[in-house]
């Protein structure tokens, strides 16, 4: 392993803490970036050690020193989301697009992290990971652009019918819009044969995190329960696009 892989895949940290940050901003509707990290039940600003990925909630066993209010398992899942995204790529993608692949896991966990707190997928990282998705196909595939933005028009036209389909018979709406442009944005990535794994990643991990949660919560799932799909999304195309980058000879006829 290079300086360089090592020096991504820490400081996968330092961005996975940011994300988890950024995104709890969000959902309060604050400045993304602007002001000091906080004790959100007692607004004691945090120290630097305080804020360091992983060891800084250990130490303070999940929990703020002064108020002892519980932090919650989101900054160290997060960061540690954000260091395994970096050591994928390292392992999967060929080194001309290992930097591109991990951009675009830390982007697609910033959209899971918001999408988790608010249900709702900004047009603005939506939109990167379409610029991103750009730079990959003039860098590295440029023979292909059709075949990917295929799946872009696919994989948005396919949530969109979804959506309408939806409000339709039932009178409400059960898709965001969002989600349809966030799966528009990973198509440009996976190409037109990738859309249906991507889906099938996320069916699958979308209703056993479902599932899960109602077993924890022992609630019963119902059509009126309110489940964040964009992050299944995101991990489905990640996990698409690390096979189809690590160009693993079984998986190319499906992928």
């Amino acid at each position: 392993m290079t300086t360089f892989e090592i020096f991504l895949i820490l400081a996968g940290l330092l961005i996975g803490s940011a994300i988890d940050a950024g995104a709890d901003r969000f959902a309060r509707q604050e400045s993304w970036i602007a002001g000091r990290s906080r004790c959100r039940t007692c607004e004691r600003t945090l120290s630097w050690h305080e804020l360091v990925p992983l060891a800084g909630w250990a130490i303070s066993r999940g929990r703020c020193r002064t108020c002892r209010a519980p932090i919650g398992w989101s900054p160290p899942a997060t960061e540690l989301a954000g260091a395994l995204i970096a050591i994928a790529a390292v392992f999967s993608a060929p080194p001309g697009l290992v930097v591109l692949t991990v951009l675009l896991g830390w982007l697609l966990l910033a959209l899971a992290a918001i999408d988790f707190r608010t249900f709702l997928l900004p047009d603005g990282l939506n939109a990167a990971v379409v610029l991103l998705g750009g730079a990959m196909l003039a860098w590295a595939r440029p023979a292909d652009w059709v075949m990917h933005l295929a799946g872009a028009v696919i994989g948005f036209g396919l949530l969109w019918l979804v959506e309408l389909g939806y409000r339709r018979l039932r009178g409400r709406d059960g898709l965001g819009r969002g989600d349809a442009k966030l799966l528009g944005a990973i198509g440009l990535w996976v190409g037109a044969f990738g859309i249906a794994p991507v889906l099938l990643i996320a069916s699958l991990s979308g209703i056993a995190a479902a599932l899960l949660h109602s077993v924890r919560e022992s609630k019963k799932l119902s059509g009126q329960s309110t489940i964040a799909f964009g992050p299944w999304i995101a991990l489905g195309g990640y996990i698409v696009w690390l096979l189809q980058a690590a160009r693993i000879p079984a998986l190319s006829a499906f992928l």
